[in-house]
């Protein structure tokens, strides 16, 4: 027994760590790089390597191809040049000449191997067209990218610090149901002593009741925020711990005017849009080549020859023009198709820059609004505290009501409830705000920053 318990003692710790379990609080930078291993950002990541590797295929269309060619035939015939004329009249003077077999120009059987070269010279443009949008591509691969991070990354400081906030809260609401079941138990002291009557009594008991549904509202949360934080990350272990709350100060954004220029300069929304409006037309370039002529060069070296006359050359070398004369109406319809769709990016991207420039404007309020809810809150929480001593110790002397007691307990919960919320939507607001103007790495620097989540009492 003492054997299996020791071997326990021993696995059990290797256990968790293979479990991948997280026991230690999670910092926020960890959950950062976690965050990167979303398969979302995977996907990003992997059309972000397409785009490269199509841009280094089309850099390749301008350039000579060489190749090897190499090939084996087989004609149903040799051939042969047809002496019999001939051997009529030398028969006819000499039965006894013998009949001259005839010549075999080519066997049947033959082969060759040549070295080939194929040079597009003139496109009509196409090639710097196709060269250009598939350049634009990587733009737009990237930028792409970065929308998918900042709205994970949204995602995550809302879960993560929501995590924090929530315990500030239960632990807010377990402070009301302790001050509330002490109130109780003198309430029913009082009540003994004939200083209060019944009525205060029971008060305080439904307050207390009151509170401790609302505690266990708080804890489920509480519970739900963990595990959303959990799946997103994919922890895979529900119950997980934050290493730090919201940062007690956040650094002052800029004016108004400067953040609506940033945006429309580097919001990755923005950027993505126009660069796929720039690719569509250069996408118009390439239609429109299809209305002139394809010049190629296509030389041809001789390596290895089985069974061919001497008289086929060892090398060749042509200049192929290829001209489209008449194609049903298909080139005006592929630029017709090309120009709607560059349209049709060019008003995207106006929507775009519309839509950003409202966020942005609507951040900036929402940011302005729960700072000044944070301060109104925290002078609230001061007066709050003070009107409950004042109410506790009129109570104690038998000269104020239960009733006073309980609402002075609930409006300084309310008070710290609501500076919570406000500081919360004030991170939020913060946060959307400087990814909306291209400023993901000060939010990483500002919230990677450690911190220990300070209790609310």
């Amino acid at each position: 027994m003492i054997r299996w318990l020791l071997l326990t003692l021993l696995v059990l710790p290797f256990a968790q760590v293979a479990a991948g379990s997280y026991q230690d609080p999670l910092t926020f930078s960890e959950a950062v790089q976690r965050l990167q291993k979303t398969p979302l950002l995977e996907a990003e990541r992997a059309q972000l390597a397409g785009a490269e590797a199509k841009n280094s295929a089309t850099r390749a269309l301008a350039l000579p191809q060489l190749g090897v060619i190499s090939t084996y035939g087989q004609f149903s015939d040799p051939v042969e040049v047809d002496l019999r004329p001939i051997n009529q009249v030398l028969e006819a003077l000499d039965p006894a000449i013998p009949e001259i077999p005839n010549p075999i120009l080519q066997p049947r059987d033959f082969s060759f191997t040549m070295a080939t070269l194929t040079w597009p010279v003139f496109t009509g443009g196409r090639t710097r067209s196709l060269q250009e949008a598939s350049a634009i591509g990587i733009e737009v691969a990237s930028a792409g990218k970065e929308v998918t991070e900042n709205k994970l990354l949204l995602d995550l400081t809302a879960r993560y610090f929501g995590v924090s906030v929530s315990e500030r809260a239960l632990q807010v609401q377990t402070s009301v149901v302790g001050s509330l079941r002490t109130h109780l138990r003198n309430a029913r002291i009082l009540e003994n002593e004939g200083q209060i009557a019944a009525a205060d009594r029971m008060r305080a008991e439904v307050a207390l009741a009151q509170a401790e549904l609302e505690e266990q509202e708080r804890q489920h949360a509480l519970e739900n925020i963990r595990a959303g934080l959990s799946s997103l990350l994919s922890l895979g272990n529900p119950d997980v711990q934050t290493a730090s709350g919201p940062p007690s100060q956040l650094p002052a954004p800029a004016d108004l005017q400067h953040l609506l220029d940033d945006a429309q300069q580097f919001n990755p929304l923005v950027r993505q849009l126009n660069a796929t409006a720039r690719q569509a037309e250069k996408v118009i370039g390439v239609a429109r080549s299809e209305y002139w002529p394809d010049v190629t060069i296509v030389g041809g070296f001789e390596l290895h020859s089985y069974q061919l006359p001497e008289l086929i050359p060892d090398w060749t070398v042509t200049a192929n023009l290829t001209f489209k004369i008449f194609d049903g109406g298909a080139r005006k319809a592929g630029v017709s198709l090309a120009q709607e769709e560059w349209r049709t990016t060019q008003a995207l991207a106006r929507e775009a820059e519309n839509r950003v420039q409202l966020d942005v404007e609507s951040r900036y309020s929402s940011f302005l609004d729960a700072q000044r809810r944070a301060d109104v809150s925290r002078r609230t929480e001061r007066l709050a505290a003070e009107s409950l001593r004042m109410q506790r110790a009129a109570f104690a002397a038998g000269e104020g009501r239960s009733i006073d007691v309980v609402d002075a307990e609930n409006a300084l919960a309310g008070a710290k409830l609501q500076r919570l919320a406000a500081d919360y939507d004030c991170l939020l607001a913060w946060t959307s705000l400087m990814l909306a103007t291209g400023r993901g790495a000060t939010v990483l620097d500002v919230l990677a920053k450690p911190g220990v989540v300070p209790n609310v009492k």
